[in-house]
């Protein structure tokens, strides 16, 4: 499945997208610089600049996932979603 992760270079984030990809999953980070691209491109994860602020940016980045992961200290919870 392919899922797009923000907070991927996080606290959790940065546990959540290896396990993501070990369990056969495509994962894209949006990222919001270089530096945070570069943390979760070590990770393994493809990157997308964008910001949760941008909501073009963010409706394009969503558009071409099947599922959504959200981890960062703004939200309480994560959400999965498959189409």
């Amino acid at each position: 499945m392919k899922i797009l992760v923000t907070g991927a270079t996080g606290w959790v984030g940065r546990a959540v997208v290896p396990e993501l990809i070990d369990h056969g999953h495509e994962v894209t980070a949006l990222v919001r610089s270089v530096s945070s691209a570069e943390a979760a491109e070590r990770l393994g994860a493809t990157t997308r600049t964008g910001s949760l602020d941008d909501l073009h940016g963010l409706q394009a980045a969503v558009a071409q996932a099947e599922g959504l992961c959200i981890w960062h200290s703004n939200t309480t919870s994560a959400t999965l979603t498959p189409r």
